[in-house]
Parts: structure tokens; sequence; C-alpha cells
């Protein structure tokens, strides 16, 4: 797409598409791209944005998503700035990692699980620009300096979350590129400003994030395999899981919060409030029975619920899991506070109550899984899940990177084929 530059600008060719704006549609890559309307016959929901192609001369073509509606683009784009971890693991799937140039928050894009799959290359992200600030501020300056080919997140992070306005969105869409991305994550809350139509729109579930992202880059036959492998998989293991009334009772807390650092434990609902969002989507799709299910009130915060010890202990679930501790155990850790997650291993195992625990008595703490999971991550911590949960189905969890290849639950080599393009 830097080609375009030797005849006209980018803020040139997309100024002539940005009128679309109005009517839900953002500019292209190129002015000569032409956007094309969504194909009912790929959704039974014809408010849903379906991909599209359109073959002419110039190769060009179009790939529809909600909120942003269809964007044209004469050629796949070469440089990306994108949202979080979970575009970066779709991306990854797709063998275009490379091409992400920013990123809001890099450190939550969680690498160690790439560590385990032959011949594919983990991307440094201390080395990723961040684009946005500890207090999520927008960069602008930064994204200015970056001028990527793609802004692949949603708009609405933007406005809602980074402190921008919707004049500000339109202007990066106008200076630098379009956007395309859909915020699928967990259910978005009340008061989302659902730009640029201000109607609610979508989600998106794995997969479909796959095939419009493979679209994009014109990576469909990549895309084809990884939705095949990934959804085989997940089928497989969901018909094995045992009988509800056999599942253990489970509580996910914070690995980094507990009494000593924080004045009590976080507990987290594990359950998904929507089926496609994908950040719980391990503990939905596994059935887990959750044993703080009782306990929540209708005002959350940070947590769904916190605890001390005593609290802990009158629920007493089977089986403790602590969200997003993979990030202190392989790759690059996110948060920087590995101690503090030993330390509440540590505190549980020493403390009078804490010893008490039935979780702690048979040794059932359990490191969990990151929020920010696209097609590869959310494999392995599907597969990791199941084996802490399950283990006389799936056999035991032991360790990450430790699983013996005749207990794994799906082919590494064949995931490492598929985004390194050897289909």
């Amino acid at each position: 797409m830097r080609m375009l530059r030797e005849t006209s600008t980018r803020r040139d060719v997309l100024k002539g598409g940005s009128a679309l704006i109005g009517s839900g549609f953002l500019a292209g890559c190129t002015s000569s791209g032409q956007s094309t309307p969504p194909s009912d016959s790929t959704s039974s929901d014809s408010s849903r944005g379906t991909s599209t192609d359109t073959a002419t001369t110039e190769q060009s073509y179009s790939v529809s998503l909600d909120p942003v509606g269809t964007i044209p683009f004469e050629q796949p784009p070469e440089t990306v700035v994108s949202g979080w971890g979970f575009v970066g693991d779709v991306l990854m799937a797709l063998g275009q990692a490379d091409r992400i140039v920013g990123m809001s928050r890099p450190g939550f894009w969680f690498q160690g699980f790439y560590e385990l799959l032959p011949g594919v290359s983990m991307r440094d992200t201390t080395a990723i620009p961040n684009t946005v600030s500890k207090g999520y501020s927008l960069n602008e300056e930064l994204l200015y300096e970056l001028d990527p080919d793609l802004l692949a997140t949603d708009p609405n992070r933007f406005i809602a979350w980074y402190g921008s306005d919707t004049a500000t969105v339109e202007s990066l869409v106008d200076d630098i590129a379009p956007f395309f991305g859909n915020e699928s994550r967990s259910k978005r809350p009340s008061g989302w400003p659902n730009w640029p139509t201000g109607e609610d729109y979508d989600y998106y579930a794995i997969p479909e994030f796959v095939e419009r992202y493979g679209q994009v880059f014109q990576e469909q036959k990549r895309a084809t395999a990884m939705v095949d492998l990934y959804e085989t998989t997940l089928d497989d293991i969901t018909s094995r899981l045992p009988p509800l009334d056999e599942r253990p009772t489970v509580g996910v807390l914070s690995a980094f919060t507990n009494p000593e650092n924080s004045g009590h434990f976080g507990v987290s609902n594990p359950i998904p409030a929507l089926d496609a969002t994908h950040e719980l989507k391990h503990y939905g799709d596994l059935g887990v029975v959750d044993a703080f299910a009782e306990q929540y009130g209708e005002e959350r915060g940070h947590y769904d619920l916190t605890v001390g010890f005593e609290g802990l202990l009158a629920v007493d679930p089977d089986v403790l899991i602590f969200d997003e501790a993979v990030n202190a155990l392989g790759g690059q850790t996110v948060y920087g506070n590995t101690k503090a997650y030993e330390r509440t291993l540590e505190l549980l195992r020493t403390d009078d109550i804490g010893q008490r625990l039935t979780a702690v008595q048979n040794d059932r703490l359990y490191p969990g899984g990151t929020g920010s999971q696209g097609p590869i991550i959310n494999l392995f911590q599907t597969e990791m899940l199941a084996k802490q949960l399950y283990p006389a189905e799936f056999g035991p969890w032991r360790g990450l990177g430790e699983t013996p290849t005749d207990e794994q639950l799906f082919d590494r080599q064949r995931v490492a084929d598929i985004i390194n393009g050897d289909l």
C-alpha cells in the first residue's frame, strides 16, 4: 500500500471516501476501491456486516464488519495498529503478525504459547509502540507518526475508553487509515457510543474474526484451515465433558490480588454474559461450575466480588484458578508483578485458614489464562483448563509447555504449519 504514495498521499486518497461515514460506512484504503453491500447469503442476520469480495481489473475487494461497514481495499494492508492482544493473535494465526507496528497496551498480547509452536517466532512486545498511555489516553501524535494502513480495532474503544471524541475518530479516518474492528471481548457497557450510526451492533465469535481478517489480508486459505482446526478441536473437547453433577466447583481469583497487597482476594465471574464474546470463552465452553454463583451482587467494581480468607473458606471451591496468571509463567511477563502471583499462592498455602481450603489441601491451585485470546491462545487455554478441571478425561495439567505430545488435545505442528503458510 505504500506504493500509493507515488501518486497521492493517503490523506488525499481517503478523503474522497470519508463522506461515507455519515451512512455508516468508512473510507477504504484507496479511492478506486468501491464498497459493496453486504451479502445476505453469508449470515442469517441481515444487520451483521458480511465479508464480500469484489473482483475488478485492479483486483480491488471489500470486506464488511460492524460497526464500520464495508471497507474497500486495493491490496492487503502492509502496516497495522491494533488493540490489545486479540487482533494480534488473529493476525498471528494468519501469518500476518509482523504487520503490527503499534498496539494499545502491547503487553497484554501474551507470547508464551507461541514458544510451544515449532518454527513460529514470537513478537517482542516490548518493541511494539504503545498507542495509549498508562492512564488510557490515546497518543494521537504517535498514531500519526506510525501512519499505518489499517486501524485494526473498534473505533468506539477510542471514544469509550481512550478519551477521544467523534471528531478525533473521523480525523483519524480522513488522515491516516480506516478502522476495521469490533469490540467483542466482553459485553459492552451501557452508554457505549455505537459510532458511527448510533445503533447497537452485533458481536462476532473468534472464527468470524479469523474469516474477516483473512479476507482483509487475502489469506482465505489460511483462515479456512485455522477455523477448521479450531472448530474441530473445540467440538471434540466439548463433546467429552463430564456430566454436570460430576464437575468440580471452581473459584476464579485474580492472580495478583491478595489480602496482603489489597486487603482481599478478587473474585471474577467466569461465565460469559454473551456466547460470542471471547474473554471468558474457555470457561463457558468447558461448562465451568462457578462456586461463587450465588454470591455476586448487582453493584460490581473492578472485581465481581471481593473476599477475605474467611469468605473464601465459606464457599470453599474444589478448584481455584488464578486469572491472567499465565502472564507470569512464560514469554514476556505482562504486568511486571510475577512475585505478586507467587505471593498469592504462598499466602493460601501458609495461612491458617487458607490451609483449610479444599483446593489447597488437594493441590488444585492452577494458573488461569488471559482474556486477550484469539484462536491460537484460546486453543491452548481451552486445553489447559480442560486438564485442570477434568484430568480423568483429558489427562493432568503438568505445567506450561510440559504436556507430552500424546496428551495434547490439538496438533501444534498443524497450527504452526498454518501460521507459516504450509497448507
